[in-house]
């Protein structure tokens, strides 16, 4: 009864037909969600990383950590760019995939969603000013530049709210019409800070293992460059930056990793009971995603604690294998779990996956139509 008196605020959808397979066009919002979402991962939790290792680097004095810091500025400049060119293909597919829902939520923070673009250049252009004024702010200056990459970092960590308000309203119809915006719904709905955190956690995780591949391939650079016969400036304290860099990279995904062990369980108790009890047993697909998630951030956890003790190409390998499973998990069950809330919905309210004709009106249905009102009016 609940549904059916719900589905008058579903709009219908556009008589445009989904221009393919909705099965191969839902295989490619998980495949470009994924990409979009690792570099947008690495962007947010790079930019808290060096806003905090600055501060740590001014207030013991050391040159070392404060290269850290500037180093994770850069990687935040150019991640970015990237995240920003693969969120267009999940956003488009999303769109035509979820049409009745997707526009609908949007609707209703619609200020909120406008202000994203606004919000977007303003934190780049900070955060470009943090990269680029680094070294000119490194006198007396320092605190200023602290200022400056934390108002870019905090616009960063409050973007993703926009987007997650967005997603979860779009999976509960029956509550659209008590919505009364953003920030009401930011505790109006179910799920939106669980996730939050769930997502932040990731943000930093990632960022970590970047991290740490990154400042792998720098000193394979410089035993590269030394055995050419080159001479490598400064070739001490790099060599100490990068240790620090794998060091501080290896024990961030490590203990966010072991966090989201808590906050992924208070995100399953968030779900609907319904919902809940599919990953619970109720249904195989679903409960083995969510096991084998569990299993593998387990074994994760494993492969990060003997890297952190050994540094070697076969324990890293582990562990980017491992990451990259846990990926594809997460992103299959961010579907499933979508495709479990609107499943009713959708049957009630069928998207057009066939192109719809005109109807033509010909003479003969108009000699037809004039003696049904002649019968009609006699």
């Amino acid at each position: 009864m609940v549904l059916q008196t719900m589905t008058n605020l579903i709009p219908d959808d556009i008589t445009l037909a989904i221009p393919g397979n909705v099965g191969f066009f839902e295989v490619l919002i998980v495949v470009s969600f994924i990409l979009h979402i690792l570099f947008v991962n690495i962007t947010i939790g790079s930019s808290v990383l060096a806003v905090s290792k600055e501060i740590q680097g001014m207030s013991k004095k050391d040159r070392k950590i404060d290269r850290i810091a500037q180093q994770l500025a850069d990687h935040t400049s150019i991640m970015k760019s990237i995240a920003v060119v693969l969120g267009i293909a999940p956003l488009l597919l999303i769109s035509v995939i979820y049409t009745q829902y997707f526009y609908s939520s949007t609707n209703l923070i619609g200020k909120a969603w406008l202000s994203l673009i606004a919000l977007l250049i303003t934190a780049f252009l900070i955060l470009y000013l943090y990269k680029f004024t680094w070294e000119k702010m490194r006198g007396g200056s320092k605190a200023l530049h602290v200022l400056i990459g934390a108002a870019g970092s905090l616009i960063l960590l409050f973007v993703p709210l926009i987007f997650i308000v967005n997603v979860v309203s779009m999976l509960y119809p029956t509550m659209w019409a008590g919505s009364e915006g953003f920030f009401h719904s930011l505790t109006y709905y179910p799920q939106i800070w669980q996730r939050y955190f769930h997502f932040i956690l990731a943000s930093f995780a990632t960022s970590g293992i970047y991290l740490y591949f990154y400042n792998r391939r720098a000193e394979k650079k410089i035993e590269r460059l030394l055995k050419e016969g080159e001479t490598v400036e400064d070739e001490a304290e790099k060599r100490e930056v990068h240790k620090m860099s794998k060091r501080l990279g290896i024990q961030t995904m490590f203990w966010t990793t072991a966090l989201q062990l808590v906050a992924g369980t208070a995100l399953l108790m968030s779900f609907e009971k319904e919902v809940m009890m599919l990953y619970m047993g109720e249904d195989a697909l679903l409960t083995g995603l969510l096991l084998g998630s569990i299993l593998l951030t387990l074994v994760l956890l494993f492969f990060l604690y003997k890297l952190g003790k050994t540094d070697s190409k076969g324990n890293f390998n582990a562990v980017i294998i491992t990451f990259v499973i846990i990926l594809v998990f997460m992103g299959w069950m961010r579907h499933e779990l979508r495709e479990s809330y609107l499943h009713d919905y959708i049957e009630a309210n069928p998207r057009t996956t066939e192109k719809v004709l005109p109807v033509v009106e010909t003479e003969d249905d108009e000699e037809g139509l004039e003696v049904e009102l002649e019968e009609d009016a006699e």
